[in-house]
């Protein structure tokens, strides 16, 4: 079968892990940690997606203002660029435990549906400039798929891992 007309249902990852509203900053980064994923879906106790959060939502919210804002402030002439913003954090030892999935959520994400093809998720990987997608069946998470996801695919097909 030609891997465009593969449904997203054949190659997803079905074993998401997951995070709820209620989940900690610390258990989100530990979970990051522990499975090297760097987005996570958020669901309620339904499975319903609600929306993911990535480590760039969790990096936004320690940065002393805005990524819009310190380009504009790079932009003019008089001032020094500022250095690697991502290690010039404002952290506190208690915000692992404060912030909740629901204070960094992003509920504005592209998903697919889970009968939809491999060319489809890549048009929409491409045209949002994303590698990683969660698959839907209606509201519900069914999976994620990710750029690697269809390269691992694509190896195995042509013998390069093994299947």
């Amino acid at each position: 079968m030609n891997i465009e007309e593969l449904p997203v249902s054949a190659i997803m990852r079905k074993d998401t892990h997951t995070v709820t509203p209620s989940t900690t900053l610390w258990q989100v980064i530990e979970l990051m940690r522990q499975t090297n994923h760097h987005i996570l879906p958020v669901v309620d106790d339904d499975q319903t997606l609600l929306g993911i959060v990535n480590y760039r939502g969790i990096l936004n919210i320690f940065r002393p203002f805005s990524k819009s804002v310190s380009e504009i402030v790079e932009r003019m002439p008089f001032v020094e660029k500022i250095d690697d913003e991502d290690l010039n954090l404002q952290l506190s030892p208690e915000m692992g435990t404060l912030i909740l999935v629901a204070d960094i959520i992003n509920t504005n994400y592209i998903t697919i549906e889970a009968n939809k093809t491999v060319r489809e998720v890549r048009r929409l990987m491409r045209l949002h400039g994303v590698e990683t997608i969660p698959v839907v069946s209606g509201k519900k998470l069914a999976g994620i798929l990710s750029l690697l996801d269809i390269l691992v695919y694509i190896f195995k097909e042509y013998d390069i891992l093994q299947k």
